[in-house]
């Protein structure tokens, strides 16, 4: 039997991986192959469609099963939809492939940014040189062309009290010969992100005067909004009744969607109308209706789109913490407000990574009917709270996990966790303090303090694909800076990882039902966070890990969602064989 002429693997950009030397192969007929195939279409982002600027591959591993080689292999993809800006890999040839061999060929596909939406049917031929072909196997699968922000003016309001304003009457109206400041807000109602948004507010009219009116409002995810300030003063020779020529022009990074010299509703002696933004959703339905999907007819071939991670499947590690003491808080169900929804999912998940993955074995474990009254107080006071008896000083590693709402005061320079009980009209009486909270963990004086938040401080309910956000506190345009501490500077031994930023919203990840989160921090705590392939969990690799997939995938939803780390990178948190 001829010796099996080697194969060169490298990767090329555009190319598939398996590449082959400079050969002539000599073929001779003999015992017939069997050849088997297992196909994975994985994309980038992982929801089965290739989206403008977006790679995806086809993996292939084809396995002889027969009593003769097979020789003069072809894998050939073809598309029933010509479109320049969506490519395919080149075909792949295999000289030689023996009995109860296998090999692994990956096509790559790409779509450029200027694709067209269509369902592409494509045709995936195995062929052999004497004729031993498997059947063609077809993948339909749907390219997306761009999806584009717009950015929309929503409203504005005059503002003529206080410092910086020079106003003839304070009524909430521009007169000719004052200086107001005006209140600009811009809507991205489109179906993309809008990065690096800049604007510019100009006049025509030499008599009418605009400072700070050029800046960036860096970028606005899907449905958000943003304030422009600028101050205006037309002088006394403005006297027109008509609509003022003041307009607001645009641009972003992609240069698509933004507004252009778009005239601005001001008029002398008018207040303007109430600022109105809308409720946008990501176009999620109709694309998950259009994943990857293979057509097969024969039994000697596999194949499966690239699915969700089963974060509930958990591979035990081999971390081991003698000394550790965990709380575990899901508040789902609330007597006064709407629901966190998945939040009690949430806890349930976790304890079991805490248990088998993190190596916790004492955990205190509470639910919504678990935490009412003084219940935080009760757990975390450093006097007489249940969690200080389980700590001993400079020896006890601590964790604590929350999912459930978080909830600013009316000023935005407080937030709070509330037992389920409370009342948002009496936050500062019942909530507890985020503050509190980190005060109290670094008075334990333990061996190390680390904190997963799995809550948004923005005042809007916990929001999913499918579930509709609500406002909490009924409040409108307050910014949310809490006064926090930062303990992790007094202790470098003690970690926080959020869910979002002060004012984003924390989202639902309905797929999984449970926090979107939580959903990366379970994926990132199975290995998924291990970037350097050593078998070891960091704080700064599941940072990076989470807030990646988190972000990708909040902007497909319903708006940026950006996770926030605070302390040592460096730290091990789980280590696998």
């Amino acid at each position: 039997m001829a010796a099996m002429p080697a194969l060169a693997q490298k990767e090329i950009s555009g190319k598939s991986q398996v590449t082959h030397l400079k050969i002539t192969p000599e073929y001779k007929r003999g015992l017939p192959p069997i050849l088997y195939v297992d196909m994975i279409f994985e994309d980038d982002n992982n929801n089965g469609i290739i989206e403008a600027n977006e790679n995806a591959r086809l993996h292939l591993t084809i396995s002889n099963k027969g009593k003769g080689p097979a020789q003069g292999l072809l894998v050939t993809l073809k598309s029933n939809i010509n479109d320049p800006a969506f490519k395919i890999g080149d075909r792949q040839e295999i000289p030689f492939l023996y009995p109860d061999n296998d090999i692994q060929v990956t096509i790559p596909m790409q779509a450029g940014f200027s694709v067209n939406t269509a369902e592409h049917l494509i045709e995936i031929n195995i062929t052999e040189h004497f004729g031993y072909d498997m059947d063609p196997v077809l993948l339909q699968l749907s390219t997306l062309k761009f999806q584009e922000p717009k950015l929309e003016f929503a409203g504005i309001q005059i503002i003529d009290t206080g410092e910086g304003t020079g106003p003839l009457i304070q009524d909430g109206k521009l007169q000719a010969g004052e200086l107001v400041k005006a209140r600009i807000v811009v809507q991205n109602t489109g179906q993309n992100i809008s990065k690096d948004t800049k604007f510019n507010i100009f006049t025509t009219d030499p008599n009418i005067y605009i400072t700070e009116g050029q800046g960036n409002i860096g970028d606005l995810a899907i449905g958000e909004w943003k304030e422009i300030w600028v101050t205006i003063s037309p002088n006394k020779r403005v006297t027109t009744e008509n609509r003022l020529p003041v307009y607001i022009t645009t641009s972003n990074d992609v240069a698509r969607g933004n507004l252009y010299r778009e005239q601005l509703p001001i008029y002398l002696d008018q207040r303007p109308a109430e600022i109105a933004t809308v409720e946008i959703k990501a176009d999620i339905d109709a694309l998950t209706r259009q994943i990857a999907r293979f057509e097969i007819k024969s039994d000697r071939v596999t194949a499966n789109v690239g699915k969700e991670i089963d974060i509930r499947q958990i591979l035990p590690s081999n971390t081991k913490r003698s000394d550790a003491v965990a709380v575990l808080i899901g508040l789902e169900n609330y007597d006064h407000f709407v629901g966190a929804p998945y939040a009690e999912n949430d806890v349930t998940i976790m304890r079991d990574y805490f248990r088998n993955v993190l190596g916790v074995q004492n955990i205190l474990f509470y639910k919504s009917k678990d935490v009412t009254g003084y219940a935080f107080d009760n757990i975390f006071n450093p006097v007489f709270g249940r969690l200080q008896q389980q700590v001993m000083k400079g020896q006890t590693e601590v964790f604590v996990y929350y999912s459930g709402h978080g909830i600013p005061n009316k000023n935005g320079n407080k937030v709070y966790l509330l037992p389920t009980d409370g009342r948002v009209e009496a936050i500062e009486q019942q909530g507890y303090d985020l503050n509190q909270l980190f005060k109290n963990l670094l008075a334990l004086e333990a061996k190390s303090v680390t904190v997963f938040l799995d809550a948004c401080f923005s005042g809007i309910s916990r929001t999913s694909e499918n579930i509709a956000p609500q406002n909490l506190l009924a409040m409108k345009g307050v910014a949310i800076e809490p006064e926090i501490d930062e303990p992790w500077l007094a202790n470098p031994n003690f970690t926080v990882f959020s869910s979002s930023g002060y004012n984003e919203t924390s989202l639902g990840y309905d797929a999984e039902q449970a926090g979107l989160f939580t959903y990366y921090l379970c994926a990132g705590l199975q290995g998924k966070a291990d970037a350097d392939g050593d078998k070891k969990v960091t704080s700064g690799e599941l940072e990076n890990y989470v807030t990646r997939k988190v972000m990708e995938t909040s902007r497909k939803i319903r708006g940026l969602q950006t996770p926030q780390f605070r302390g040592d990178r460096n730290k091990v948190l789980v280590e696998y064989q």
